[in-house]
């Protein structure tokens, strides 16, 4: 199998993301309340964003090796598209909850919030649109 680029580059980010996730949920579990300055409620905040992270990511890795199977055109767009999107939620959201915890910026939450959405409504409208143009290969299996 060849990668394209756009997946290699996908899979970079969306594992580094993944790593990013452990990283912070392990500080969460060992000493994040003791140096935060919201202490517990940036036990619950770091909770969230390693969710909402690594499950984005893991997303953004799944629509990018989805896409990557189908032939150039609109609905292979569509999905990268929202790939990219879900790559950005999973960085804006969470970093926006890890900044919030230790009194940092936090405007940029609903900016990760609103690309994650649009990145899986990206990827439905894009697989209506591989089914619509039959550019998938049906198995009897």
């Amino acid at each position: 199998m060849i990668l394209s680029r756009f997946a290699v580059g996908a899979y970079v980010f969306g594992a580094l993301s993944a790593l990013v996730s452990v990283a912070a949920a392990a500080f969460t579990s060992h000493g994040l309340a003791t140096v935060a300055p919201a202490a517990d409620l940036a036990v619950e905040w770091f909770k969230i964003a390693t969710n909402f992270q690594i499950t984005h990511a893991i997303g953004m890795i799944v629509v990018a090796a989805i896409s990557d199977h189908l032939p150039a055109g609109r609905p292979r767009a569509v999905m990268r598209m929202g790939a990219g999107l879900l790559g950005a939620g999973s960085f804006l959201f969470p970093v926006a909850l890890y900044s919030l915890s230790f009194a940092g910026p936090s405007f940029f939450a609903p900016y990760g919030g609103f690309a994650a959405m649009a990145g899986w409504i990206a990827f439905a409208i894009g697989a209506v649109l591989a089914f619509k143009a039959k550019t998938y290969e049906v198995k009897n299996t």
